[in-house]
């Protein structure tokens, strides 16, 4: 049964309100686009203007209604601004699902996305019905390995080509949860 997800979807942790994505969150996105090194470990390359960034916008609003991607921003609950992203996407085989993430610089190595990745987890499985969900991260990029590692996820592959930056290919690890090992122990509290 294909579920329905409403736009206005909240998702309320202990310190952060993950929130389906607005052009409010377009310069935040853009600020942090601007730090050396942010956008060598995902697929995107930095914009070169603040517009680049509309597009990819009404993409994830696009496949929000597709039921392919769910996209939330990660936001301060007082303020409601963006602190990172974190999205879940349908892959080829039937209830498994992938999990990115990124936090703006400015708010790294503080928990934030522990616990956003959490709460992705509980909607994975409870919500959408995931079997298992998988994410990969680049072989150097310690801090994403942490995040996966502490929601219990598990080392499943090596990619050696996982994707191209700058004409170079760049190595990164799968890891995994099924939804029976979050089951049986890993399902933490939010």
């Amino acid at each position: 049964m294909e579920r329905v997800i409403p736009y206005d979807l909240t998702i309320q942790t202990a310190r952060c309100l993950l929130r389906r994505p607005t052009a409010d969150d377009i310069p935040h996105v853009f600020a942090a686009t601007r730090f050396a090194g942010f956008n060598d470990g995902m697929q995107w390359e930095p914009p070169a203007t603040i517009d680049e960034l509309e597009e990819p916008l009404t993409e994830s609003w696009r496949d929000w209604d597709r039921g392919i991607t769910y996209g939330l921003t990660i936001a301060d609950p007082a303020t409601n601004i963006l602190r990172g992203r974190i999205g879940i996407r349908k892959t080829s085989r039937a209830d498994v699902w992938n999990l990115g993430f990124w936090m703006h610089p400015e708010h790294q190595g503080q928990g934030y996305l522990t616990e956003a990745a959490i709460a992705m987890l509980i909607f994975g499985f409870e919500e959408l019905g995931a079997t298992k969900i998988e994410a990969s991260y680049a072989l150097w990029n310690k801090g994403s390995r942490r995040v996966l590692e502490k929601i219990g996820m598990k080392f499943i592959a090596y990619i050696p080509h996982a994707f191209q930056k700058q004409r170079h290919w760049v190595e990164a690890n799968k890891m995994s949860i099924t939804r029976r090992e979050w089951l049986l122990g890993v399902k933490l509290d939010v």
